[in-house]
């Protein structure tokens, strides 16, 4: 009998999920919306302190704009993987369901949160290092605070745990990992753009 580790939390981490080429063009297009639409702006800056997004109005950029056409349909290879590596029930469909761009201007941070009804949630950086913020993870079992102390080689030794950022990188979970953005303490801007996949199953209704 023993030990038994039941309800783990993945974590899915793709390096150089997308090409220099394409990131290169996908960040300019970023910037110069950032500078140029008035709505996201306006947003921005009653609704995220320092940093910039389009979060507030708009969520579906890859269904309006090619390069994010492009990323949802580059991601999804990924996402496909990650699903493998958790031994899914392979699905008939997966389908990109929200995207959206963020600015992480010096400051700037982003509290905990979850991505209710999404399969496969995550963030593919733009430009991105360890300084302008990292993601952290955190337990979802927030009462085992109340519980015993653990040595740091114990898998219940932290109630968060911080991964690095980078630039072309991907990281994915399940929507209802909850997590949230390391403050930027450097003198960049992190960008990244942030995604929902659903999936779909015949005879089923979307996950």
């Amino acid at each position: 009998m023993g030990l038994l580790l039941f309800y783990p939390t993945p974590i899915f981490e793709k390096e150089d999920a997308m090409s220099e080429e394409f990131n290169k063009k996908l960040e300019k297009w970023i910037i110069d919306y950032s500078q140029s639409n008035e709505e996201a702006k306006n947003w921005s800056k009653n609704n995220y302190g320092a940093g910039f997004t389009s979060y507030g109005s708009n969520l579906k950029l890859h269904e309006q704009e090619d390069l994010f056409r492009e990323l949802a349909e580059g991601l999804k290879p990924h996402v496909k993987e990650f699903f493998d590596a958790m031994k899914a029930i392979p699905p008939t469909e997966i389908s990109c369901a929200d995207m959206w761009c963020t600015i992480n201007r010096p400051t700037s941070l982003h509290p905990r949160h979850i991505h209710p009804l999404s399969a496969c949630s995550g963030t593919y950086y733009v430009n991105a290092e360890s300084d302008m913020g990292n993601i952290n993870i955190h337990d979802p079992y927030d009462n085992r605070v109340m519980g015993a102390m653990f040595q740091q080689d114990s898998p219940f030794a932290f109630d968060t745990y911080s991964i690095n950022v980078k630039s072309r990188k991907a990281v994915m979970f399940p929507g209802w990992v909850s997590h949230s953005v390391q403050q930027n303490l450097s003198n960049k801007d992190r960008i990244g753009v942030s995604f929902n996949y659903r999936v779909f199953y015949d005879n089923a209704n979307p996950i």
